[in-house]
């Protein structure tokens, strides 16, 4: 089992950061993923990129109902039309925002085990994967909306869904 890793906080610039390639599979990114879902898990998430915690790599874990996927260098092969929900982020702590994104879309990445694999997300599964895909290119959520559309949830509790 793996180790909590911190998790960078905006505007820390190893989160705009270019990240590189991995070589899957590799003993060492095995653990970093170990690390990744063990911190992903304390800190409540469903997804967290490894320049979340200071890797530059191509390289994220997500988990939703119960289903934990990793994907390395992912790409985008097809969204399907938009959809409006709230998103947040570990390392935009206490902030959500109503944001814009693809309500389908299917992803090809490599998998631990180093075989490039499609995978098909709808609703939070697919807005996880953006959200993570995102990350890996540098932009956070917060660059696709109006500073004013932030809401703090500590002063203002929102129930996302």
């Amino acid at each position: 089992m793996g180790s909590a890793r911190r998790i960078l906080v905006d505007p820390d610039p190893r989160l705009r950061a270019a990240t590189k390639a991995v070589h899957l599979p590799d003993k060492g990114l095995r653990r970093l993923i170990d690390d990744m879902v063990v911190t992903m898990r304390k800190a409540g998430g469903v997804g967290l990129a490894a320049p979340q915690i200071g890797e530059p790599l191509r390289l994220a874990v997500i988990e939703v109902k119960g289903l934990l996927t990793v994907i390395g260098n992912p790409a985008v092969v097809k969204t399907g039309f938009p959809a409006v929900d709230w998103e947040g982020c570990l390392s935009i702590p206490d902030r959500v925002a109503q944001v814009r994104r693809a309500a389908e879309i299917v992803v090809v990445a490599d998998d631990i085990e180093g075989r490039r694999v499609r995978h098909r997300g709808t609703g939070l599964l697919a807005r996880a994967f953006q959200h993570e895909m995102d990350h890996l290119l540098g932009r956070l959520y917060v660059d696709l909306i109006e500073p004013s559309e932030l809401v703090d949830t500590r002063e203002h509790p929102v129930k996302p869904g």
